[in-house]
């Protein structure tokens, strides 16, 4: 009986926070479920986002932290995100484990344009996605200031070898946007500097990613 109380409590909450005059950007809320800890015993935990934008009845979600640790493409060759394995894994696998059917209802497709900021051809085509990273541009808009693009990962993306700040605990972290060389990606790096043309090639083993998404927010 508690236990049904609580979860009661849960999705009600949920329910208010997805009301547009409930929720304003910097706000966080949960949403899905997702294995952080690294206890694997224990299920799955919820998972939190943070408010980025809030256009009428829809909220542009990141994850608070950097949930799991990743490649873009399996092989070192020329990639770009819309024929990349994380992109493919994201808007299949992960949405079906991470999300109920409920809440997959309400994840919005978003047409995503992907350039090459830096005046060379090839970036791919635009693509449909539900669930994506920041291109570097956004990520820019969103996170002007360095120090809040530092971000730090769960117990999982730890137990999967990402790279720390032997300091602060932080990590790096993926964009979508294509680097200078073809074959690697701009991302966020430990201090939260911005790479300027490719932080990393696309197969490198110890990067994390914070997904984004837009949702409707209200009925």
């Amino acid at each position: 009986m508690k236990r049904a109380l609580i979860i009661l409590i849960l999705i009600l909450s949920l329910s208010n926070a997805l009301a547009s005059e409930e929720l304003n950007i910097g706000d966080t809320l949960f949403f899905g479920k997702y294995e952080q800890d690294n206890i694997l015993e224990n299920g799955k935990e919820d998972l939190e986002w943070i408010v980025l934008d809030k256009q009428e009845n829809k909220a542009l979600l990141i994850t608070k932290y950097c949930i799991d640790t990743v490649i873009f493409y399996p092989e070192r060759v020329p990639m770009y995100w819309g024929k990349s394995d994380l992109r493919a894994w994201m808007n299949d696998a992960f949405i079906k484990e991470t999300f109920s059917p409920d809440e997959q209802s309400r994840i919005q497709v978003t047409i995503n344009k992907n350039e090459n900021p830096h005046g060379m051809k090839g970036a791919g085509d635009d693509t449909a996605d539900m669930v994506f990273l920041l291109s570097k541009a956004e990520l820019l808009h969103y996170f002007p200031n360095q120090e809040d693009r530092v971000a730090y990962p769960t117990e999982l993306a730890i137990s999967k070898g990402c790279t720390l700040d032997p300091k602060t605990g932080s990590c790096r972290w993926w964009t979508r946007t294509t680097g200078a060389r073809k074959m690697d990606v701009c991302g966020v790096r430990l201090d939260g500097r911005v790479s300027a043309y490719g932080m990393q090639d696309v197969d490198w083993p110890t990067n994390t990613m914070r997904p984004i998404m837009w949702i409707k927010i209200n009925d």
